[in-house]
């Protein structure tokens, strides 16, 4: 850290610094209760796609018995991801994925040979992939907003607990020293004025 210059020239840089930081130490305020509650909102999504998932996972396990007793092969053969479409968006500064949608490619089976429950357990299983990814993503959106949240935390005490108190201790030191200086200059002025007069009035005595 460069040693702190106690002059009006440091003094001005002080202010100008304390000025600048105070001014932008509310917009970094804002940004942290935004991703406070961006994150508090991702987190009860988080939670709520788990609900599903959890609830979609006993539904599928109720058909486990008649796929083995009805079908040659395991449900999830029956489906087949071709893509995962995912876009990008801007919260809070922080560009993030958001799930758009998912493509299944198209299974044929016949429809004499297996049970008519079968389109209800295939649609529930793209249901559960489908909530699989969003998750996924989900997920995703959680860490990122967590780790701007931490940084933003990191500069929101580093502002409010060091640069700017450490800025108005510059600025106090910087004004006693000059304050110092002007009074020491001022009775430095007023000794040099008694000498001179004490000088002057020598003269006098010693001319009369």
């Amino acid at each position: 850290m460069a040693e702190l210059r106690l002059n009006k020239t440091e003094l001005k840089n002080q202010k100008t610094l304390l000025d600048q930081l105070s001014k932008y130490l509310p917009t970094l305020q804002l940004k942290k209760q935004q991703l406070q509650v961006e994150v508090n909102n991702m987190r009860a999504s988080v939670e709520l796609l788990k609900d599903q998932l959890n609830d979609l996972k006993s539904i599928l396990r109720e058909y486990a018995g008649l796929f083995s007793e009805f079908l040659p092969q395991n449900l999830s053969s029956l489906i087949e991801v071709a893509e995962v479409r995912t876009g990008k968006e801007n919260i809070a500064g922080v560009e993030i994925p958001h799930f758009e949608s998912i493509l299944f490619r198209e299974i044929a089976w016949s429809f004499f040979t297996t049970p008519v429950w079968i389109d209800r357990a295939v649609a529930d299983l793209k249901s559960l992939v489908t909530l699989r990814e969003k998750n996924k993503i989900a997920v995703q959106r959680l860490m990122l907003l967590e780790e701007e949240l931490r940084q933003t935390n990191i500069k929101v005490n580093l502002f409010e607990k060091r640069m700017i108190p450490q800025c108005r201790a510059n600025i106090k030191k910087i004004k006693i020293f000059l304050g110092d200086q002007e009074i020491a200059a001022i009775c430095n002025a007023k000794i040099a004025k008694d000498k001179l007069k004490k000088k002057d009035a020598v003269k006098e005595e010693v001319g009369a």
